[in-house]
């Protein structure tokens, strides 16, 4: 970017106050953030000759000249987001707003090694860049987001549970080689959280938390504009929090977690067993594959009305509900953005983990916290991307 101070604390303030605010005089700037006018006519020069912002266009006068606008440059720099999944690879590069300038996907089997993972990563972030014509010089660097836990160790290997059957993982140096980019890795959940913090439900909100419900269950804590990860880096792992101490054991070894109730294994298990209890006479079409259903068919019961479909998905969703006022009550966030297949399913289920959250949480003003559906279509990879560019905002700039 071409800057380096040794305290540059409002060039990042100034950056995320016209990213956000949107087309801004030095004047507006410079009083909102109570920043003397010689001192911040000296760093929007510095950020005009970086590229970061533009001048562009005159704003309203007060008296006097019409005040020139500055703009954020969303195409100063670009990111690169990975999100390595169990079955497959997903590679986005965007610019500094988050829109995704090219996407693409490359499936992987459970028994490939891990070096051979990072060979496709490779390829398929070079497919990418080269789909753009985005010079390398202008990438800032790769985001990478994997399903946690990460159980990172101090050297930085990471053991993600049942990823490609290793563990204690070089992944960041691994990819760093081949990529020749900086690597910065996550867990799926805070990358989610991240995105959403930049581009979607979360911006402009300093505490939220972000909820994954899919395969498995996890969350992203947003506090005070960062990540919270905690001493061990494994704060929020709320799919394996206690809700039924005399529940089954958990694939973490625990019992009774959340997300052995609200995953997608569990909501088809429970469809099946409540299918293999319907008497004779009242069979449903489903019972004739009732060994190879899906998510899927689960929601295509419920918008068909089959009641014990819906019956399934309110309960499950009551569940979850409980879960999520245990979040509220530990950590008081401003608002609750679910994601992942189970968290955006359907209005039943966001109905009754609105309704049983108020039912469940401390006071008024937890009962007012808001429990919304992302918006945002490949939350983990656009996160991975946020990564980077949430580096950039935070610390490197």
């Amino acid at each position: 970017m071409g800057i380096s101070y040794q305290n540059n604390t409002n060039i990042k303030k100034v950056v995320q106050f016209v990213r956000e605010k949107g087309p801004s005089s030095r004047v507006d700037i410079s009083n909102h953030m109570a920043i003397p006018q010689p001192t911040m006519t000296r760093i929007i020069e510095k950020l005009i000759s970086a590229n970061i912002l533009h001048e562009q266009g005159l704003g309203t006068s007060t008296g006097g000249r019409r005040p020139i606008l500055l703009t954020f440059n969303e195409s100063c720099s670009y990111a690169v987001g990975v999100e390595i999944g169990r079955s497959d690879i997903k590679v986005a590069l965007t610019n500094m707003n988050g829109d995704l300038l090219s996407f693409t996907t490359k499936e992987t089997r459970s028994d490939e090694a891990i070096d051979e993972i990072v060979l496709k990563v490779k390829k398929t972030v070079d497919k990418v860049l080269a789909d753009t014509g985005i010079e390398r010089s202008l990438i800032l660097g790769v985001g990478i987001g994997v399903p946690g836990p990460l159980n990172e160790l101090e050297d930085g290997r990471i053991s993600p549970p049942n990823f490609y059957g290793e563990t204690d993982i070089p992944m960041k140096e691994m990819l760093e080689e081949q990529l020749d980019f900086p690597v910065t890795i996550d867990n799926d959940a805070n990358v989610a959280a991240l995105a959403e913090k930049w581009f979607g439900q979360g911006k402009g909100i300093a505490n939220f938390a972000y909820v994954h419900a899919d395969v498995g269950v996890g969350s992203g804590l947003i506090i005070n504009n960062d990540i919270y990860r905690g001493r061990y880096g494994e704060a929020g792992e709320i799919g394996h929090s206690t809700i039924d101490v005399f529940g089954k054991r958990c694939a973490c070894g625990n019992y009774g977690c959340l997300e052995n109730f609200v995953s997608i294994p569990a909501i088809i298990d429970k469809f099946q067993n409540s299918l293999r209890h319907l008497p004779t006479d009242n069979q449903h079409p489903f019972t004739k594959r009732i060994e190879h259903l899906n998510f899927e068919d689960v929601l295509q019961a419920v918008d068909e009305g089959f009641g014990l479909a819906q019956q399934v998905l309110k309960e499950t969703g009551q569940l979850f509900g409980a879960g999520i006022a245990n979040l509220i009550n530990l950590f008081a966030p401003n608002v609750v953005i679910l994601g992942g297949k189970v968290g955006t399913s359907h209005p039943l289920f966001h109905k009754e983990v609105t309704e049983t959250m108020k039912t469940r949480v401390l006071g008024s003003k937890g009962k007012d916290v808001k429990v919304v559906v992302t918006d945002l279509n490949s939350g983990v990879v656009s996160g991975a991307a946020a990564l980077v560019i949430h580096r950039f905002f935070i610390k490197d700039l």
